[in-house]
């Protein structure tokens, strides 16, 4: 079988060419208004596993390794590097070298 055969339905036209008939299963239409909820909870489904963090995420939360060059994205990211920041900086004692 190939790409795409259980999923989508062909038709063989006379001239040669394939015409899909109807609306493909599992795609989403990006016409819709409903798209970006829709794609939202796709990817909740899609559930890789981050070796960094050694857990499993989904695509629509991302852990921080994982994101993406969106907006939103670059937001979250920026607020994990101002609380790594602050966390370093409330423990200045942990990197104090003693004299030997």
């Amino acid at each position: 079988m190939g790409y795409g055969e259980k999923k989508m339905k062909w038709e063989k036209l006379e001239n040669g060419k394939w015409k899909l008939l109807g609306p493909s299963k599992g795609k989403i239409d990006p016409n819709d208004p409903n798209y970006s909820r829709k794609l939202r909870s796709q990817m909740k489904n899609i559930n890789p596993y981050c070796e960094e963090c050694e857990a499993i995420y989904n695509l629509a939360d991302p852990c921080i390794h994982h994101l993406s060059d969106s907006p939103e994205h670059t937001a979250k990211y920026k607020a994990h590097q101002q609380s790594a920041k602050k966390k370093r900086d409330k423990s200045p004692g942990s990197n104090i070298q003693k004299k030997l």
